[in-house]
């Protein structure tokens, strides 16, 4: 039933491809418009033992216009020949390779019209996440290679010579030679299998829909799989052979979410099949990638692993599922006509993830959780000098992989989240919906959602969202006093711009809408501008603004309006509280308020809190722990910060119990690493007492905190140990995590120990990664050092598209001024100017860090020896 319902779909599709147009001119950093791909044949042989393949395709192209020339894309590919028509042979092939193209030139102009384009061609399989790579782990049965793919942004030019641009979509049937005993698998289902010599088949999988190259899939490997129904779609799990259960919860999340997502949108899920793939490794860029029908995720990102896996973990597993599945409407059905508009893919999957699990999974407070990471995380990046639109123009492969940040993500997340406040859950819903069926299987950009959403909720929405779209910054509302007066509030706003760094704090403008309410009432007023405006709310209640934190901007209250807050705090909803927080501690570290406000809050937070609350005071805590290292304050400040916090580690102890919440099991975690990395005397014991009773024994609610306390805290005999068990460990799930540990230790010695491990053979290519980046985040310095010193080693290591921003993120943590001007000279000397958007984020946020070090450290003394 699924094949044949796949052939006709695949059938629909080809019956309506493209026909010929009049090209469009030819933009910076993409192919000519004169031939559109309409439908691949592609076949490929993989020799996983050598790390090559052979291929050869037929690609079906409608020619707009004669040319004596084709240009497609093609990396890291030797071109054997190539023929048109079946009989036209070329007179010059060529390849570009620091363009990454491939042309083909006839002696006589191309006739406009259909033809086949046939090519042979050889490749490479990498040992990092890009084109066709080997996911290679070791378990009790001994060493294995799973070959899987990764084509976002711009590598499945690596695969297979195409037309690897988002807006040139086109069906594939795609083919396999497969060893024997080995599973092939893609996007489709498959339809033949034939015999070939060597014992191998020839694996054939059902035309895809029409589709993005980047979403093409092939895997191949000794797996395992399961399925179920859901209405009309087989979902499925594939993972390494016994690792199969640890799939279930994925598989029970993704069945619970397709119903939602099928009514949500409108339009049914259009794939006879969806496999969720676990693959063994990691990349220091993502942990899953939503092929249309076939998502491939790292292991650790879907699979739960009883001995292992955290709450934090099984929510975070639930969400990634949630943000995959979401892509396969908006990303794969609809896709951005070019990168720069990336943010309709992330940003919309991001907020949709949080929406269904926040409705399906109500005890976990997604909202108020979304407010107190992801939001944060958004505005901070956004405020200093180096963001850059949610919109953005791209014209090579570097800035497309560097358009893959927090502003593409969680700044993306928020602003639709404020758009779906400001016009109503149904209004945007039906927007949506009118969105998908409009554009299904075709390529938009922001324009075309907003005129949707505009339809459906009776009011243009552009003039307003552009302010948030089109420029970087985050807006600060400043309010004035509230004054209540014949049963209405009313409280004075002004817009101006809430900014971390000197370079930030240019005027600028946005349309906020921003949200008041009394408890009673609620009302919205559009604020624009330096001038205050009155805005009105019934009611004479506690005035709230932006209640639920829906609205994109920063809330800076006048001093009475704050203290009420303050001590009205056990009042306002959770979201509210944990924004509050956020706030005044931002606003600390813009130089808008004191130090003292927030310290003066967060000393005011009832001792019955939610334990999302003191999870967030926990975080902030550590955060300001790290603006006095070195100073001699800093243990009168930790003994300040402990006993704030000893009183929940009391509330939470060292192990679960029965029935507990999950934000319960989420705050004993925060708090093992916290106290742990502020070596609070009753943690380090409980760690050591439970690593000393047997790493298997450690319950997984706490295994992977209480690893992570013991081993920054570790004594060299205690990494030795640390450092065997990872080289002696059997589970793929846990490798890397164990590897990443090694290099996050207090000691300095110790993290260029972990250094030099990534110079020798004992861990596998994407580990190399990981432990390099562990040593950056606990030694920024010495990691960016070394990388600049060992920069053959890394390119070895991380993949290409990605390593322009792979040093700068290992320095971005630091707070020394000195390595900022370092990480900003090796750019100017290693990197193109369009290749420097992480540096220049990393840079940004170093010396935004430095500053805040030489600001507070009086403020901080002050409060720590305050009795």
């Amino acid at each position: 039933m699924s094949l044949v319902r796949s052939v006709a779909l695949a059938a629909t599709i080809l019956a309506g491809a493209a026909t010929a147009a009049t090209p469009e001119p030819q933009k910076p950093g993409r192919l000519p418009t004169t031939v559109v791909p309409v439908h691949y044949d592609i076949t490929i042989d993989p020799d996983a033992a050598k790390l090559s393949f052979t291929g050869q395709e037929t690609v079906t192209i409608q020619v707009v216009q004669p040319t004596s020339t084709i240009v497609l894309n093609a990396a890291e590919l030797a071109i054997g020949g190539a023929r048109l028509d079946g009989s036209t042979v070329p007179t010059k092939i060529t390849t570009d390779e620091a363009a990454q193209t491939l042309t083909i030139g006839f002696a006589q102009p191309v006739a406009a019209g259909t033809h086949k384009l046939s090519i042979s061609f050889s490749g490479k399989i990498n040992q990092s996440a890009a084109g066709l790579f080997a996911s290679d782990y070791s378990d009790e049965r001994g060493d294995h290679r799973l070959l899987v793919t990764q084509f976002e942004p711009s590598d499945g030019r690596r695969f297979a010579p195409m037309w690897d641009e988002p807006g040139r979509k086109a069906t594939f049937t795609l083919s396999a030679v497969t060893p024997k005993g080995l599973t092939s698998f893609s996007n489709m289902p498959i339809v033949k299998e034939e015999k070939q010599p060597g014992g191998k088949t020839l694996v054939t999988f059902a035309p895809t829909p029409k589709m993005s190259s980047y979403l093409l899939f092939l895997g191949q490997g000794d797996v395992e799989r399961k399925s179920r129904m859901v209405g009309k779609t087989e979902i499925g799990v594939i993972t390494r052979r016994g690792a199969l259960d640890q799939a279930d919860y994925a598989l029970d999340a993704a069945a619970r979410i397709l119903p939602y997502y099928n009514d949500y949108f409108g339009t049914p899920y259009p794939l006879p099949k969806m496999d969720m793939i676990a693959a063994p490794g990691s990349s220091q860029f993502f942990s899953a990638m939503e092929n249309w029908g076939a998502i491939l995720y790292f292991d650790r990102a879907v699979l739960v692993d009883p001995t292992l896996t955290t709450e934090s973990r099984r929510q975070d597993i639930f969400n990634v599922v949630a943000h995959e599945m979401a892509h396969q409407w908006f990303g794969d059905l609809v896709t951005m006509g070019w990168w720069d508009d990336l943010w309709l893919n992330e940003g919309f999957a991001s907020w949709m993830a949080g929406k269904v699990s926040g409705d399906l999974n109500p005890s976990w407070n997604v909202p108020a959780q979304t407010t107190a990471q992801e939001r944060q995380a958004a505005f901070s990046v956004d405020a200093v000098s180096s963001t850059h639109p949610i919109v953005q123009k791209i014209s090579t492969v570097d800035q497309v992989s560097q358009a893959f940040d927090t502003i593409t993500y969680q700044k993306g997340q928020a602003v639709i989240r404020m758009l779906e406040g400001v016009v109503g859950p149904d209004a945007f819903r039906n927007g949506v919906r009118s969105y998908m069926a409009r554009h299904a299987y075709g390529n938009t950009v922001t324009d075309d959602l907003w005129r949707a959403i505009s339809a459906s909720a009776g009011r243009p929405v552009k003039p307003f969202m552009d302010t948030f779209t089109l420029q970087g910054g985050v807006p600060l509302i400043r309010a004035g006093e509230p004054v209540c007066a014949g049963g209405r509030t009313r409280i004075p706003l002004s817009q101006g711009r809430f900014a971390l760094d000197q370079a930030s704090k240019a005027p600028q403008r946005w349309i906020v809408p921003v949200e008041l309410t009394t408890g009673t009432a609620r009302a919205t007023t559009d604020v624009s501008g330096p001038a205050a405006k009155p805005a009105t709310v019934p009611g004479c209640g506690l005035g709230i603004i932006n209640p639920g934190q829906l609205g994109y901007y920063r809330t800076l209250h006048a001093p009475k309006h704050f203290a009420t807050l303050t001590g009205g705090f056990a009042s306002l909803g959770l979201s509210d509280q944990v924004g509050l927080m956020g706030d005044s501690l931002a606003l600390a570290n813009s130089g808008d308020v004191g130090l003292d406000r927030y310290l003066a809050l967060v000393g005011r937070i009832p001792a019955a809190a939610d334990p999302l609350v003191w999870d967030t005071a926990a975080s902030q805590l550590s955060g300001l722990d790290g603006r006095l290292e070195g100073d001699p304050a800093r243990e009168a400040f930790r003994a300040k910060a402990r006993a704030l916090l000893a009183p929940q580690f009391q509330r939470v102890t060292l192990r679960a119990t029965k029935g507990e919440a999950p934000s319960v099991s989420q705050l004993r975690e925060t708090l093992i690493t916290v106290l742990g990395r502020m070596g609070d005397p009753a943690v380090v014991a409980g760690v050591r007492d439970l690593v000393d009773r047997g790493v298997n024994n450690i319950p997984a609610a706490v295994r992977e905190p209480v690893l992570g306390a013991y081993i920054y805290n570790a004594t060299p005999e205690q990494w030795e140990a640390q450092r065997r068990a990872a080289k002696a460990e059997k589970n793929p799930n846990a490798v890397g995590t164990a590897y990443f540990r090694l290099g996050y230790v207090k000691d300095p010695a110790l993290a260029q120990r972990a250094l030099d491990l990534a110079l020798g053979d004992e861990l596998s290519v994407p580990n190399k990664a990981e432990i390099v980046s562990g040593v950056g985040a606990a030694h920024p310095a010495l990691a960016f050092d070394w990388g600049v010193a060992h920069q053959a080693d890394i390119n070895r290591f991380v993949e290409a598209s990605s390593r322009a921003r792979y040093l700068p993120r290992l320095a971005q943590r630091s707070s020394d001024a000195a390595l900022a001007d370092r990480v900003a000279a090796w750019a100017a000397k290693s990197l193109p100017a369009e290749s420097r958007q992480g540096a220049d984020t990393a840079v940004a946020a170093i010396r935004t860090n430095a500053r805040l070090k030489a600001a507070q450290r009086g403020p901080l003394a002050a409060w720590a020896n305050a009795r």
